[in-house]
């Protein structure tokens, strides 16, 4: 192998594990398991934002275990974070990025309420063979609310040093492949649905996939479009542009030809004087199988969670 084909499947394994972080980050935060949350900083790792300042892991879970109140059920949970995906800049065994987040809330009449909307500004830092964050900046925009002290301005520590990770270049490259494939997957089923092209919608679907909304299950591509027919002017707008799907918070996990994924979705519709209103929130539990050279939907589930279904 080349010493430019192992830098550049190395960057790209690196983009990779960096945007997990971001997905792990935001999963571990809404489920309030503080403890992992932590282990995702550096031993000397920063993080700072509205809750404080909190430095290494223990530090970072203690201080949020004092400050950060729990996102009990509602039923289910009260508190959700949306990430985009991260832009990142890899410098060796260095990286810096730059996150939008958004906090959504459940309201009153069991409505989401888009709470906060902020950025993250991040350095991370390869440590033991694995990304971790070296720092964390958590700055709210709308509304502004200022970092407080000079701990804010720049990032620094050292890393130490993580030997190449083995394997075949075929099977690296295949991950990364299979990856970038289903990401495009998810970005083809929500223009399909915005778009009301139901054909296109279930094509994304094995011949015997699997959707269940809120717990009813249609199989097979037939059911699926006669379910989509019914929803309009209801759950669904009646023409384009009456209503648009935002995803979000992606984890996916490969496992040769199948994968598992879970998502955040966020239904917005076009309220009065043409405004968007955020009328659900939710998320999809996904298996996906590789087929005929492609990756498909074997099953989709899709859960609201606010308001709870």
């Amino acid at each position: 192998m080349s010493a430019d084909i192992e830098a550049r499947l190395r960057r790209l394994e690196d983009l990779e594990e960096i945007r997990r972080l971001s997905m792990d980050y935001r999963r571990h935060l809404d489920a309030h398991d503080l403890a992992s949350y932590g282990a995702l900083f550096a031993d000397g790792g920063e993080w700072l934002g509205g809750t404080g300042h909190g430095r290494g892991p223990s530090g970072i879970r203690t201080m949020l275990e004092e400050r950060l109140a729990a996102n009990p059920p509602a039923p289910g949970a009260t508190r959700f974070h949306l990430v985009s995906d991260p832009a990142i800049d890899v410098d060796g065994d260095r990286a810096t990025g730059e996150v939008t987040w958004a906090l959504v809330t459940r309201g009153a009449g069991d409505r989401p309420v888009l709470t906060l909307l902020g950025h993250y500004r991040d350095a991370y830092v390869r440590e033991r063979g694995r990304w971790r964050f070296q720092r964390r900046e958590a700055h709210t925009d709308i509304p502004h609310r200022p970092l407080a002290g000079a701990a804010a301005a720049g990032a620094a520590a050292a890393a130490a040093a993580a030997q190449p990770g083995d394997g075949a270049v075929e099977a690296r490259l295949r991950r990364l492949e299979d990856l970038e494939a289903i990401r495009r997957l998810f970005a083809e089923y929500r223009r399909a649905l915005d778009e009301k092209d139901f054909d296109e919608y279930c094509r994304l679907f094995t011949e015997d996939g699997v959707f269940v909304a809120n717990g009813r299950a249609y199989e097979g591509r037939e059911a699926i479009h006669a379910m989509l027919l019914g929803m309009l002017g209801g759950d669904l707008g009646a023409r384009r542009g009456d209503d648009l799907h935002v995803v979000a918070n992606p984890v996916v996990d490969l496992d040769g030809d199948r994968a598992t994924a879970q998502l955040t979705w966020a239904y917005v519709v076009r309220g009065e004087d043409d405004r968007p209103v955020l009328r659900m929130l939710g998320r999809y539990d996904d298996v996906l199988r590789r087929g005929d050279g492609r990756w498909r939907f074997e099953r989709r589930d899709a859960r609201s969670d606010i308001p709870a279904v």
